[in-house]
């Protein structure tokens, strides 16, 4: 009986171990992808996205203003009444 259990003792001992590598296993595996794809998008130079958003709605405040200012600016007539058209006979 105490050796039927110190069998079933060392086989849940190995078990816990074997979860135990494969939990480390998989984190090791997540880090390295990770570190991966930070490497990959780094050499794209791609824009933080605090960046992009600050970028936004600085466009966005400009074309506000220069839709303002289109709307004021007073439209500008055409001086052809100065002009006279050369007829050939």
């Amino acid at each position: 009986m105490v050796n039927k259990s110190k069998i079933l003792s060392d086989l849940s001992k190995m078990a816990v171990d074997a979860m135990g590598t494969f939990s480390g296993i998989s984190k090791e595996i997540e880090t390295i992808v990770s570190l991966k794809v930070n490497k990959i998008i780094n050499k794209m130079n791609l824009v933080r996205r605090d960046e992009f958003e600050v970028l936004k709605k600085i466009v966005q405040k400009l074309s506000a203003e220069n839709q303002k200012i289109v709307k004021k600016k007073p439209k500008k007539k055409k001086k052809t009444a100065g002009i006279k058209k050369r007829t050939r006979k």
